[in-house]
């Protein structure tokens, strides 16, 4: 009993001092939420059918919840990179044309049990 209390209270100091149950902001440079980030957009793009890599523009909301873990809502834009998808992904970025870049905004829920390097992507909104 005392692992779990002691291992919901180091998460809670690692996420940033926030209250079990309820969603707070979270810090963007937080490893955890940044690999969080990068596994919903890496199935994001494997899901769409465009043949272009689609990354970050911008952070509009990041939260947090404590539970068995970290629920992680993030609210992002996306837009579409001059990298092709199956080929080497270096120096990516985002088209300077708006209509090629095509920028649309995604809501992304994302689970990170504890004791664990794991995540899993429990929603995903675009738009």
């Amino acid at each position: 009993m005392w692992k779990i209390v002691f291992a919901i209270f180091a998460a809670v100091v690692a996420v940033g001092q926030c209250l079990p149950g309820g969603f707070n902001d979270v810090d963007i440079n937080n490893p955890n939420f940044n690999n969080a980030l990068n596994f919903a957009v890496a199935l994001h793009n494997n899901a769409i059918t465009d043949p272009y890599l689609h990354q970050v523009v911008f952070i509009i909301s990041a939260k947090v919840q404590v539970v068995a873990g970290f629920n992680y809502i993030i609210v992002v834009q996306l837009g579409r990179t001059n990298c092709e998808k199956g080929r080497p992904n270096i120096g990516c970025t985002v088209l300077s044309d708006p209509a090629q870049a095509q920028i649309y905004q995604c809501t992304f829920t994302v689970f990170s049990p504890l004791n664990s390097n794991g995540f899993q992507l429990l929603g995903k909104k675009c738009y």
